[in-house]
């Protein structure tokens, strides 16, 4: 659909005003859609960019360091999403996890090493501080400055968003 509209003429603006809230409400729904396939597909991507990458250094005869499973890392993943896309630390994500009663991992150290693999495989962001991030849909998979870890700094009674 086509939008033509002549802005400043209040009058017409407010006589379709029903049909732009509705192009609106399609179009969120839309962006909706469309954010969650590139979410399966970031997904679909790193894990066929970890599953090429071991076969390959397998070929090759190269000596490959162990691998945590893809199941960690989308434990991980899952709850990064689920902490409502903040920027988390392992330490706070494990917190979280622990709190909402999610499956975690034994220790935060090891859930640092799952976000790690997934970071790796190009299915979470990361900062230079450590923290990461669900994926934006931009294509990257890191910032390029230090984000605040919320869940942390409520612990220490700061103001959060």
């Amino acid at each position: 659909m086509e939008l033509k509209l002549d802005l400043s003429n209040p009058t017409d603006v407010a006589k379709r005003m029903p049909e732009l809230r509705r192009l609106y409400d399609k179009r969120l729904q839309e962006r909706d859609l469309l954010n969650e396939q590139i979410r399966l597909l970031a997904r679909l991507v790193g894990s066929a960019a970890t599953v090429s990458h071991s076969l390959v250094s397998r070929g090759s005869g190269a000596k490959t360091g162990r691998r945590r499973a893809a199941p960690a890392q989308e434990r991980a993943v899952r709850a990064l999403e689920a902490a409502g896309g903040f920027a988390m630390s392992p330490k706070s994500l494990y917190q979280f996890m622990r709190a909402n009663g999610l499956d975690a991992p034994r220790d935060a150290n090891l859930l640092g090493v799952n976000l790690w693999d997934a970071w790796k495989a190009g299915r979470v962001m990361k900062a230079p501080n450590g923290v990461y991030t669900p994926l934006d849909g931009t294509g990257r998979t890191e910032w390029y400055r230090p984000l605040t870890d919320y869940y942390y700094a409520v612990e220490l009674g700061v103001p959060s968003p």
